[in-house]
């Protein structure tokens, strides 16, 4: 049984809980927000939501990507991108499947009700090497509901319950698998094809532990963190030259180059890193934390 909720539905209130979860969790994800007072955009085509307005239809918008901020770069301050981090959190949040009987082959770890969900194999290699580059530098992670039915979405989402009732497999975990199976919530459960059980513990905890025993990242050296996660990415994608994704990266990339040479923005250090970090994210659809 699918759940009842869509993966975008389960993938906002996840990562807002895990923002405002604690005052050490961050997205760096707010360029304009200084300059637009805009926090989060949505494509609302909900006709309930236009008709308390007054509006029979959505109205028409303008595409941010294609327009001019030199205004905004002239008056950023260069030393402000990004807080202090020690480590970073790149999330693939999942739907997961529900299934009220367990099947042979999982009784010996799971014996009643359980969820699943599928890896999907470019992904799954993309977050794996992502991992190798940054070893205890970053936790590269699955997410997915340990609940399936609508209701328990809106439960957990108004009761901040979200991230207490998930699993958080590490890709690492999973190498060689095709799915993640699990009966309660953390980083247990069992991958197949050789339903292989897994014991990792709680997303906390492993993110202190990786804290206590961070790799290279530098405290009060943003920019040079930056630069280590933009090139760690670079060497991903670089591995990933038959994906698509790739290609359409390396398209972004140049964009990218051409947005700062003619706006002369190379003083503001780190855009480049940043938007190449958020490019990725996107094409992989990852979520990117810092903590």
């Amino acid at each position: 049984m699918i759940s009842e909720f869509e993966e975008g539905e389960y993938r906002g209130p996840l990562f807002n809980q895990l923002e405002k979860g604690s005052h050490l969790l961050w997205e760096p994800g707010q360029v304009f927000e200084k300059h637009i007072g805009i926090d989060r955009a949505s494509n609302c085509l909900n006709s309930y939501l236009w008709k308390l307005y007054g509006r029979n239809f959505p109205l028409g918008g303008v595409n941010i990507r294609g327009r001019s901020f030199r205004h905004i770069w002239g008056t950023a301050t260069p030393g402000k991108i990004l807080p202090d981090f020690s480590l970073n959190l790149f999330i693939q949040a999942k739907r997961a499947e529900y299934s009220s009987q367990s099947k042979k082959s999982l009784k010996p770890h799971i014996n009643n009700a359980y969820w699943h969900f599928e890896i999907t194999p470019h992904q799954q290699i993309a977050l794996e090497h992502l991992e190798t580059e940054l070893g205890n530098d970053a936790l590269v992670i699955y997410a997915s509901p340990a609940f399936h039915m609508q209701q328990d979405l809106y439960d957990h989402t108004s009761n901040r319950t979200v991230i207490e009732n998930s699993t958080f497999p590490k890709a690492s975990t999973l190498r060689g698998h095709t799915k993640w199976y699990y009966d309660k919530p953390g980083m247990t459960g069992v991958a197949n094809p050789d339903f292989e059980f897994l014991e990792g513990g709680q997303l906390y905890n492993n993110i202190e532990s990786l804290r206590k025993n961070k790799g290279e990242i530098i405290k009060d050296n943003k920019i040079k963190n930056l630069q280590k996660i933009a090139n760690a990415i670079l060497k991903v994608v670089e591995g990933q030259s038959k994906d698509f994704r790739a290609s359409q990266f390396a398209y972004n990339n140049d964009l990218i180059q051409n947005f700062i040479e003619r706006r002369q923005v190379q003083d503001v250090k780190g855009l480049r890193e940043i938007m190449q970090i958020h490019t990725f994210n996107y094409l992989w659809k990852l979520q990117w934390m810092t903590f």
